[in-house]
């Protein structure tokens, strides 16, 4: 990846002439070299998507192999926060600070120390719970909305607090109001594919969803007044790997993309917009290392990264899950620029 060897100063240059809209400033992304790792002390929960809690000022890890939520703080030490016999592995997470809530999709792939009654594929639920206390606010069955294999995947929230999910296996994305009631929002046979198909979404301020397909690589954007209306981003490369996505402002993406069967990214990609999100241009890449990074956070000017070696427990058998022992890492991969 030689091409890249000058990342952030290409960041610097494009937010230069991608970074200023109608006379205004918006906020870059700077990609680094990963930090030191902030080690969490919990062995194999083989965390999916780090969120962070402002009114606490912590990271949230959900835990694939656990099927709960943790609190991490600053030496590493992982504390419960949501403990639902419910849950089986809990993959996308999101805080809603206004509300006091964390959401969190509720999946089984056959890696959980909680095997799920509905069996892998099958189950597929969005709960809400309270932040301080765990206790659980909706759970929704989303299953029944639409037949097939399930993978609940990511999850986005709006200003009213509105949740949006990807399914993986099946061409959907939904929407659960923050009442707690479900609904298809979106069905195309664009989101179709082979292995893991649309994952990481963030709701853009303006209106719209992001949403990547990991297979291939594709960006969508999804208005939420107008869902049918939805567009593939233009883009000079695909995104393959796609997992995890990260506003660090209106112009600026971060996706955190692993491997599929036919590439190995491990990096950190940076896209900027200069028109709404029509198009968007990859301004850097910064390698992660070979340890299957899924998503990535922003903590004030700050962007940090999970990564487990969640590939392995998904490739083990049930004996050698039950083996494996790895700890998750948190580390810092670069800043945000007013």
């Amino acid at each position: 990846m030689n091409h890249i060897a000058n990342a952030a100063g290409r960041v610097l240059r494009a937010a230069a002439l991608a970074g200023l809209t109608a006379g205004c400033h918006h906020p870059t992304l700077v990609l680094e070299p990963p930090g030191p790792a902030l080690v969490v002390h919990e062995p194999a929960l083989y965390p999916e998507t780090i969120e962070y809690d402002p009114a606490r000022d912590r990271f949230l890890l959900s835990s694939f192999r656990a099927g709960a939520i943790y609190a991490v703080n600053r030496d590493g030490a992982a504390a419960l926060v949501v403990n639902d016999p419910r849950l089986c592995s809990v993959l996308g997470i999101a805080v809603d600070a206004r509300r006091n809530r964390v959401w969190a999709v509720n999946s089984d792939l056959g890696a959980s120390a909680k095997p799920s009654s509905a069996g892998p594929k099958r189950l597929a639920a969005v709960a809400a719970y309270d932040l301080v206390t765990g206790q659980p606010i909706h759970y929704v069955d989303i299953a029944p909305l639409y037949p097939g294999p399930h993978l609940l995947n990511g999850i986005a929230l709006d200003a009213a607090g509105n949740a949006y999910v990807s399914d993986s296996f099946s061409p959907v994305l939904y929407r659960v109001d923050a009442q707690g009631h479900p609904s298809v929002f979106l069905h195309s046979e664009q989101f179709s594919g082979k292995g893991i198909n649309l994952n990481g979404l963030v709701v853009h301020p303006d209106g719209y969803l992001l949403a990547v397909k990991k297979s291939d690589g594709s960006l969508f954007k999804v208005p939420l007044a107008n869902p049918a209306g939805f567009s593939k981003v233009r883009t000079e490369h695909a995104l393959i790997g796609g997992d995890g996505l990260t506003l660090s402002g209106p112009n600026s993406l971060l996706i955190i993309a692993n491997q599929t069967p036919t590439k190995k990214s491990n990096s950190a990609l940076s896209l900027l917009s200069a028109d709404g999100w029509v198009s968007a241009k990859l301004v850097a890449e910064q390698p992660l290392g070979d340890v299957y990074p899924t998503t990535a956070v922003r903590r004030r000017d700050e962007i940090y990264v999970v990564s487990s070696r969640l590939n392995q427990l998904l490739q083990s058998t049930p004996e050698e899950q039950r083996q494996l022992q790895v700890e998750a890492r948190i580390q810092r991969i670069g800043k945000v620029s007013e």
